[in-house]
């Protein structure tokens, strides 16, 4: 299903019945509810209208481009026209024009921004129940982003958030995914607060005009060799200006600062736009992660299949990785290598183990929010093996829909990687891929076992090369359950 629809008109009246037909094609294609759908029509048919008034009066030479894009609950309405200059207003602005006031009222976020020779956009949200997608178009956006307006650029300020900032932060969020964002403790001012007080976030702002636009944020793992980019959202009505990319360089600007080996990112496999756009940012993909991605709900409030994500790495420490290969992944952990451009060379388990400290032979760290569970092995032997079972049964336990396994591809000899895998492919883990910079800085050999029937194992959309063909080890790694 397409997220929106674009209709390019002339500016005239008579043009608004094409624009009333397709808010009507619109509305009954995704499901609105007729009441929302008849609000809809208003607001669109109202402002289209003021526009070809306002910025184009007595000229029918115009041009204007009105888009609706599904939004968390609502449908976002957008007009981009090219005429006469018009004060912009909303976002804290203002200068509302008192013939918009009924529109205003029923309505969210009213704005116009102006985009100097890039011309005007007009924009707002309205309430309406029906389809929904299950996220928005955040990632297609910045992918869209080829450059910047000069007349706004220059005063987009980007900078590291401060905690007069945080509550901004989660409105963004709101503002753009409604309450579905998969890091729901953005949602909470204080906890990001708190982390950005201990440096476990580095998260980034844009502000314009007082106002914060944009968000990008780096959260370190607890050992600090990695991290994950994302949080990456920026207001609707300031796309194509370029503040996904400056953001995006500040981000890695503050990963280099802190010494971190790698950034990581999550790309969902419901579509090809977030793969594409971290592609051409340099990451690149290392697993296939079956059922990562909680599930959400249809259009009659059915829960949908979890569904599947990529592990994508772009590495800023390009020295060769010290890993023990086991025999049975020997190949699809080769091509991972070489896929990330990193070479490989013998390891040193004992100062291997000594980095680890303390740390348990084997542990499990469980995500309530996505039901599901990560098991660490460190050691092997008798200790290491009876925590593994104790940590599977912990996820059974817990009714963990999905359970993955990182092998020390550098504390484990090939030996002790192979004794086990075996163990784990009696618990029905198969091949997941690779995980770079985990516990210690060490690679891990990321395994996969799914205890749900309710994944999505079929409509997994996968964009390079690579990417098709570790679904086809980790499928075949499966076994003939795939086929079920």
């Amino acid at each position: 299903m397409a997220n929106r629809v674009r209709i390019s008109i002339g500016s005239e009246n008579s043009e608004l019945a094409l624009v009333d037909g397709v808010v009507e094609r619109f509305s009954a294609a995704r499901g609105i509810e007729p009441a929302d759908a008849e609000r809809l029509a208003h607001v669109v048919h109202t402002l289209t209208a003021w526009v070809i008034e306002r910025a184009y009066p007595d000229d029918p030479t115009g041009e204007l481009v009105v888009q609706l894009e599904l939004a968390e609950g609502a449908v976002r309405c957008t007009i981009e026209d090219w005429g006469e200059p018009i004060a912009a207003f909303g976002g804290g602005l203002d200068g509302m024009p008192p013939e918009l006031a009924e529109i205003e009222a029923i309505t969210h976020d009213l704005r116009l921004v102006n985009l100097g020779r890039d011309g005007k956009r007009l924009s707002t949200a309205v309430e309406a129940n029906g389809v929904v997608p299950e996220e928005l178009v955040a990632f297609s956006q910045f992918a869209r982003e080829t450059g910047e307006s000069e007349a706004t650029a220059d005063q987009i300020e980007i900078k590291n958030t401060e905690p007069a900032d945080v509550e901004a932060v989660s409105r963004l969020l709101y503002t753009n995914y409604g309450l579905g964002y998969g890091h729901p403790n953005f949602y909470q001012p204080r906890w990001v607060a708190e982390q950005i007080e201990t440096g476990r976030l580095h998260s980034t702002v844009a502000v314009l005009a007082g106002e914060i636009v944009g968000h990008h944020a780096l959260l370190l793992e607890k050992s600090d060799e990695a991290g994950e980019t994302g949080v990456a959202v920026v207001h609707p009505a300031y796309r194509g200006l370029g503040i996904f990319n400056r953001l995006f360089e500040h981000t890695i600007e503050r990963a280099r600062a802190v010494n971190a080996e790698a950034v990581y990112a999550r790309a969902v496999t419901g579509h090809p736009y977030s793969q594409r756009a971290e592609h051409s940012r340099g990451y690149r993909e290392s697993a296939l992660m079956l059922g990562s991605v909680p599930q959400g709900k249809d259009e009659s409030g059915q829960p949908t299949p979890r569904g599947a994500s990529l592990l994508t790495y772009l590495p800023l420490d390009l020295s060769p990785r010290a890993v023990s290969f086991p025999a049975r992944y020997s190949e699809p952990l080769a091509a991972a290598y070489a896929n990330l451009e990193l070479e490989t060379v013998e390891p040193q388990p004992q100062l291997a183990l000594e980095q680890l400290g303390e740390r348990p032979s084997a542990q499990i760290e469980r995500d309530e929010q996505r039901t599901s569970s990560v098991i660490t092995v460190s050691r092997w032997g008798d200790e290491g093996r009876a925590q593994l079972i104790e940590a599977v049964r912990s996820a059974v336990h817990h009714h963990d829909d999905v359970v993955y396994c990182d092998l020390d591809l550098e504390t484990l000899t090939a030996a002790e990687l192979e004794e086990a895998i075996e163990q784990l492919r009696e618990f029905d883990f198969f091949y997941c891929g690779l995980a770079l910079c985990a516990a210690a800085g060490h690679d891990h050999l990321r395994l996969q076992a799914l205890m749900s029937d309710h994944i999505e194992l079929e409509a997994i959309v996968l964009d390079s090369d690579y990417a098709q063909q570790l679904r086809e080890i980790v499928f075949a790694d499966r076994g003939p359950a795939s086929s079920d």
